[in-house]
């Protein structure tokens, strides 16, 4: 039995639910580690169309939990390599990429494109802050990633309301700076109840010395799938992106 490259996924979630996806048009912000898994995950069950966002390269340090990061990639654009294997993927999907750093600058871009929903796996916290707001603002959904760095344990990676998650420094400083600029922190979120652990270390580069924390792709990719989980989530819920006629659902 074979069964098209998206059967599967029909017969699990039914005929209405997997023509949603393949209607959806979803934002990704990050093609890194974390968004890297919840780029594959989101192709994979048929996601129709995305949008890209990212202005980083491959770096060595980066193949121990990037899925986009290999020998032959180092110095490749990763919203590019991330657009490539989509369409690897499903050769069908319209995939926009968007080679840019997101920052208050430029965050009504997102609006622009009206997606049906967001996914923010986004390092920087003044970007991520501004994404968030934009993005409610303009009645768009948004699922955020918290920090997923010196952490270790997959068991203990949990999604709720980022107003109740815990024992995350990026998700307490985000909540406090949303709460300064009038936004309830009320958008899903996944998070890590683990206490980071692990120490980190000054590496010198050509701006001189930056801060280097660890991470792993036992938990990373953890967080990227559960992402696409609750983006797939908000696809299905009333008001999602209609699927046409009824007679094609059958």
């Amino acid at each position: 039995m074979s069964g098209d490259r998206f059967s599967r996924s029909r017969i699990l979630y039914g005929g209405a639910a997997q023509a949603r996806f393949e209607k959806a048009r979803v934002a990704v912000c990050g093609a890194g580690a974390v968004g890297g898994f919840a780029i594959e995950a989101l192709a994979r069950i048929g996601v129709g169309h995305f949008y890209i966002f990212d202005f980083d390269t491959v770096d060595i340090s980066n193949i121990n939990r990037q899925l986009c990061a290999l020998q032959s990639t180092i110095g490749m654009k990763k919203a590019q390599l991330a657009k490539a294997r989509i369409l690897d993927i499903n050769p069908e999907a319209k995939v926009e990429v968007f080679d840019m750093f997101l920052d208050e600058a430029n965050i009504n871009l997102i609006a622009d494109l009206k997606p049906d929903v967001v996914v923010d796996a986004i390092d920087s916290l003044s970007s991520k802050a501004a994404l968030i707001k934009a993005s409610l603002a303009a009645g768009i959904p948004i699922v955020s990633s918290m920090g997923a760095a010196r952490k270790t344990d997959p068991a203990q990676v949990f999604c709720s309301k980022l107003s109740k998650s815990i024992n995350c420094p990026m998700a307490a400083k985000l909540r406090k700076k949303l709460r300064r600029d009038g936004v309830k922190p009320d958008c899903m979120c996944v998070f890590s109840k683990e206490l980071p652990s692990g120490e980190s270390h000054m590496q010198s580069g050509g701006d001189g010395k930056t801060k280097v924390i660890g991470s792993t792709p036992i938990v990373t990719g953890v967080f990227g799938l559960r992402l696409a989980g609750l983006a797939a989530d908000e696809l299905l819920k009333e008001g999602a992106p209609q699927c046409g006629p009824q007679e094609d659902l059958k």
